[in-house]
């Protein structure tokens, strides 16, 4: 039996493609947000690598360098001014470790906050569909 006229059965297709629709800009933002995620995690987990390493290398490469360094040191100036030089020496390492020390800690702290721009990005999708889900209220209210 055919529907009667009026009773919104022609309106049936244009919901569900409204749905749709909906589902496939929600599946666009969500992969979008995902692609943005798995690209700061991987910048993250670059620079981690990036500061472990140069750390450890660092630590190597001053701690040879100081046992070295004081060796020759010591064994040049063993007869006339040893108490002055292993001083010396302990004080241009304690600057330059201090030095890397700050170094490190700044490198640290000026990292940008964990998974910004993702949050930023969401933060910004929650808002327009704010004014939207606002705009499309006004539009129903007479």
């Amino acid at each position: 039996m055919p529907a009667p006229e009026g009773t919104g059965s022609g309106e049936g297709p244009g919901l569900f493609v409204s749905l749709r629709s909906f589902w496939s800009v929600l599946l666009a933002i969500l992969y979008t947000r995902l692609d943005l995620v798995t690209t700061e995690l991987e910048d993250e987990a670059t620079r981690l690598v990036k500061v472990l390493v140069s750390g450890l290398l660092s630590i190597f490469c001053l701690h040879a360098a100081f046992f070295f360094a004081m060796l020759f040191i010591l064994a040049a100036f063993w007869d006339t001014h040893r108490l002055l030089v292993i001083g010396g020496i302990f004080g241009i390492y304690l600057v330059a470790g201090i030095a890397l020390i700050l170094i490190a800690r700044n490198l640290v702290l000026s990292r940008p906050r964990f998974l910004s721009q993702t949050i930023a990005e969401l933060r910004r999708d929650v808002e327009g569909l704010q004014r939207a889900t606002a705009a499309k209220k006004d539009e129903v209210i007479p």
